[in-house]
This record gives structure tokens, sequence and C-alpha cells, in this order.
């Protein structure tokens, strides 16, 4: 039940952000604050703040406690939300329906072909592109989606929003673990122009399948970024 219940925290304070009720760089509830007003466990407390910081809405700073950084609803579709570091909201460049290569179709337990919604975006730091995500939902997923949300996250014009996690959980797919697996290797010709780097420039790759609670894959993503001398940073809930 308590992982239920962190999952149900953040909610509610991500909602408390989007409606304005913690502008940007004010200090969310602490840890103790939460576990009284929840009723919880230190533990669930914690992870459920790790999702603010994982979804970028909110940063853990030494001594002032955690901060919010942003909101989930860009303000204005038009204009990119900028993030503490420079970076602007990711972009969706592209989105439609495609057929599942052995490698995606293997990550959902599909058949090869199998048609799936393959969508592309753009993380950017002032002009330049940082990062490109490719991201595939299956049929089931998107149909549930549009049937319980109204958005055909297929069509780029209908659904802009770059993070379909709300819209996930409004349909009731209940993303709550993804597995991540991560690599290095040069960029394909296509990438480095895209990322303006040279073609003997190793990139950082990130493969990500989120589950919902029953286990099953609901949206993977591969994000290939620029590696700029950065290294990864996770921020990872220990509810045990």
């Amino acid at each position: 039940m308590e992982d239920v219940k962190y999952r149900l925290i953040a909610d509610h304070l991500i909602g408390a952000i989007d409606r304005g009720e913690y502008p940007v760089g004010s200090a969310l509830p602490t840890l103790h604050e939460l576990m009284s007003r929840f009723g919880v466990a230190r533990g669930t407390a914690r992870a459920a703040v790790a999702v603010l910081v994982a979804q970028g809405v909110a940063t853990s700073k030494q001594g002032l406690g955690t901060l919010v950084c942003g909101t989930t609803t860009p303000p204005d579709r038009g204009v990119p939300r900028i993030l503490p570091d420079g970076a602007t909201y990711p972009k969706v460049v592209l989105s439609g329906w495609t057929a599942a290569g052995p490698d995606i179709a293997g990550r959902f337990g599909l058949a090869t072909g199998s048609l799936v919604v393959h969508r592309v975006r753009h993380h950017h730091t002032g002009a330049r592109v940082t990062s490109i995500d490719q991201q595939w939902l299956p049929r089931a997923v998107a149909t549930t989606i549009e049937q319980h949300t109204g958005h055909d996250i297929s069509d780029r014009n209908d659904t802009p929003h770059p993070d379909l996690t709300p819209l996930l959980r409004n349909a009731g797919l209940d993303p709550i673990v993804a597995t991540v697996q991560l690599d290095a290797r040069l960029p394909s010709r296509s990438e480095a122009g895209t990322l303006e780097i040279p073609l003997d420039a190793p990139v950082l790759v990130v493969h990500r399948i989120t589950h919902g609670s029953s286990g099953t894959p609901v949206e993977a993503t591969t994000t290939v970024s620029s590696t700029g001398g950065s290294a990864p940073k996770f921020t990872i809930p220990l509810t045990g």
C-alpha cells in the first residue's frame, strides 16, 4: 500500500504546483511535514519527492530543502518552458504510426510489425539541440489514452505535450516503474547533424521502458545525448 501512497502524494504535490500554490523557487513541505500530513513513513515521503525531482519540477538543495523549479504544463504551448540549467522543455517534432521493428516489438512483447505510435522529442539548451528522444507506445496504449482523455497521441498538433505521463495516469495505465539501460556509442550521421557534433564524438544512449502497476510495458524511450563533458545523475527512491 505504501508504494501506492507515494504516488498519490506526488500527484497531490504536482497538482498544487501546476495550480500555482507552490510558485517556482518556493520550498515544498519537508519530509516530516509530508509524513505528518499524509500519515506515511519517511521512506514513502522521500519516494514522493523523488518523483517530482525525476520529472524536473523540483530540485533538492542542501540547507534549503526541496524547491519548485517548474510545472508539468508549459504556460504557453508556443513558448518552451525554461528549466533552471537554461535548457528548454522538450519539444515534440514528430509523431505518427509506424510498424515496430524487432527491437521495439521485443521491448513490448509484441509481434514484429505491430503498430506503435512513434514520437520524437528534442531537448534544447538555448537554440542548440542537446538530446534526442525517440518514444514508442503500443497501439493498445494509444487507443486507451484516446478513449479516456480524448487525446490522439499520434497527432503532434492534437497532443503536443512532451510528457505523456499525466495522460497515461488519467487513462488508468498507472506508470509506476521504469527499467533503464545505459550505453555509449558513436552517433549516426543524422544524430550528429541534429546535435551539431562531430561523427567521432561519442554520445550517451539511455534506453528506458516504463511499466504499469500490472507489470505491462506501456512506453519505451531511447534518448541520445551529446556528452559535453557531463555525466548522468539519478535520484532513486529507497522505500525499504
